[in-house]
């Protein structure tokens, strides 16, 4: 059975998005797959990957609405048979929850969380969520103004998380600096803005798959080993911890959660206790490390898509590390041109993109 399959989030870069890691996996388990890749901007590096997609499309920014983002699709569905869609960013989920029926009607599969569900795991919902599951979470505030900021900075203290409501968290020692991070975070993502208690210790990240009844799919359990400048994960390890696990089951028990998730912790140094800091409606950049050893996560969103019934995937291997590696992509500049004017490209891979033999003489040439 050939398969076509939309994924977002092609950037490989200093902030790596998840889609690159998706196609990875799937392509571990369905060699003769056919992958359309879906950007918001020309220079998302997997575009320019030949391991990445077969054919690249512009699709309108969230903010343009669903009505938009129908239209668009419905132009790719006159080019491609479009069987199953993983949408990979935060801004992404809430608008395509109000289309998941309309994408079901046009044969466009999806695994998604209720709207209840969402709600639920949005950032500014977390204590309420926790204190139902019976673990902790650092106190937070919900900004929406300069005058409730301060409020909120004189009872938690300096240093503090400042947060938006997709992306971007800054740890700040000031008013000044908090007062700046605030501002960036509403010019780039509206608000509220989040302002949260720092927890030090180690990082850890559960990645798992529900059912949407409670259950559980499969998981991989991590600790995180190398962070980057901007606190993103660049090597991990995987681990067993009971405890953790527990409370990452519960969670999504509670949530009833359905289809991709990634849950964010803090192991507290001074009392081992885990925080939760964030969930993530959608795998994470790491995604196709666990793939990698057997536990293709991915794979099991497609088939129970396909099947309507999902597996139960024995837990992966414990003591197993991966680290971020960076290349250099090359491009030409007739693609970049392409991309910007038509919003489509016929990638350089299978049957597409010219053998590497060719691409190695034209530079001697």
């Amino acid at each position: 059975m050939t398969l076509t399959i939309a994924v977002t989030g092609l950037n490989r870069g200093e902030n790596p998005q998840p889609g690159p890691g998706i196609i990875r996996s799937l392509q571990r388990r369905y060699p003769d797959l056919t992958i359309i890749g879906l950007i918001y901007d020309v220079l998302e590096s997997g575009v320019y990957a030949d391991d990445c997609a077969d054919f690249i499309y512009h699709l309108p920014y969230p903010k343009a609405g669903h009505a938009a983002l129908l239209a668009r699709f419905d132009y790719l569905l006159t080019k491609h048979s479009i069987d199953i869609f993983f949408p990979t960013l935060d801004s992404e989920i809430r608008g395509l929850l109000r289309i998941e029926n309309a994408l079901a009607d046009r044969g466009i599969k999806m695994l998604m969380p209720s709207k209840q569900s969402y709600e639920a795991c949005c950032k500014s919902e977390l204590a309420q969520l926790t204190e139902r599951c019976g673990c902790q979470t650092p106190l937070t505030y919900s900004v929406v103004e300069v005058s409730g900021l301060r409020k909120a900075a004189h009872r938690l203290g300096y240093p503090l998380m400042v947060k938006g409501p997709f992306y971007g968290a800054y740890k700040v020692h000031s008013e000044a600096d908090m007062v700046e991070r605030y501002h960036q975070i509403i010019a780039e993502w509206g608000g509220p803005v989040l302002l949260q208690r720092c927890v030090y210790g180690s990082e850890y990240d559960v990645i798992a798959v529900g059912d949407g009844q409670g259950g559980v799919g499969g998981w991989c359990t991590i600790r995180k080993t190398i962070l980057s400048e901007k606190g993103k994960g660049f090597g991990g390890i995987t681990i067993h911890d009971d405890k953790l696990d527990a409370i990452a089951f519960d969670l999504i028990k509670t949530l009833k959660w359905r289809g991709p998730l990634e849950l964010e912790f803090l192991k507290d140094d001074a009392t081992n206790t885990y925080y939760l800091i964030e969930i993530n409606p959608r795998f994470p950049a790491w995604v196709d490390f666990p793939s990698s050893i057997d536990l293709n996560l991915p794979a099991l969103v497609v088939e129970t898509l396909l099947h309507g019934v999902m597996d139960r995937l024995p837990p992966c291997e414990a003591g197993v590390f991966y680290v971020r590696h960076s290349v250099e992509l090359t491009g030409r500049i007739d693609q970049l041109g392409q991309l910007s004017t038509s919003g489509e490209l016929v990638c350089r891979g299978r049957g597409s993109r010219p053998p590497k033999e060719a691409l190695a003489a034209a530079a001697v040439g």
